[in-house]
């Protein structure tokens, strides 16, 4: 089942955008048992409300369209995460989805007026757009450098480290840090 705001926040997703739960929707376990949270329908419409996006009345969920997508967030967090530069193919891949038509508008807010990008529609491929757009905005801060990926083999979380020094090393220290420890505890033990 996909996290609850609670377990988000804990995981380190609160700070980064829908890109970082559209990566992990391809989930480990911790003990090796993948799952595909695209398969079950009930991911949608959790990604649809957590990120308060409107849901398309006029399509289906596209999972080929966000499983590209994933692959592609996937292969670019592993590359900020080797410390490697994304390649101009990854990113021409990230412009091709970051088109979408629309128009920018001045609209007035409980806050004050601000400059919105307003879209042409508000389907699906508007919705991989934001998706991509979050993840292009990581891209062009300094914070790039925040995203890691869980040092759990099994696991393999990517998460936004917002840590002061940049240290964590596990998406959750609960869980995977917690084994992580109780599996040196054990090695020490043994010999």
């Amino acid at each position: 089942m996909p996290l609850s705001p609670a377990q988000f926040r804990e995981k380190g997703h609160g700070k980064t955008g829908p890109w970082v739960d559209l990566v992990n929707s391809e989930e480990w376990d911790t003990y090796g048992k993948r799952t595909d949270w695209l398969d079950d329908p009930s991911w949608s419409r959790y990604f649809l409300r957590q990120w308060n996006f409107p849901p398309p009345t006029s399509s289906a969920f596209p999972a080929k369209e966000f499983r590209a997508l994933r692959a592609a967030l996937r292969k670019s967090c592993e590359a900020l995460f080797d410390r490697r530069k994304l390649s101009s193919e990854e990113i021409r891949g990230f412009n091709d989805r970051l088109k979408v038509v629309g128009k920018r508008q001045l609209i007035e807010r409980p806050t004050g007026l601000q400059v919105e990008f307003v879209p042409q529609s508000n389907g699906w491929e508007w919705i991989l757009a934001e998706t991509a757009l979050s993840f292009a905005n990581l891209l062009a801060g300094a914070a790039r450098s925040r995203i890691k990926i869980c040092l759990n083999s099994d696991c393999r979380w990517v998460f936004y480290d917002s840590t002061k020094g940049r240290t964590r090393r596990w998406c959750s220290d609960k869980v995977c840090g917690n084994r992580d420890r109780v599996r040196r505890a054990r090695a020490r033990m043994s010999n």
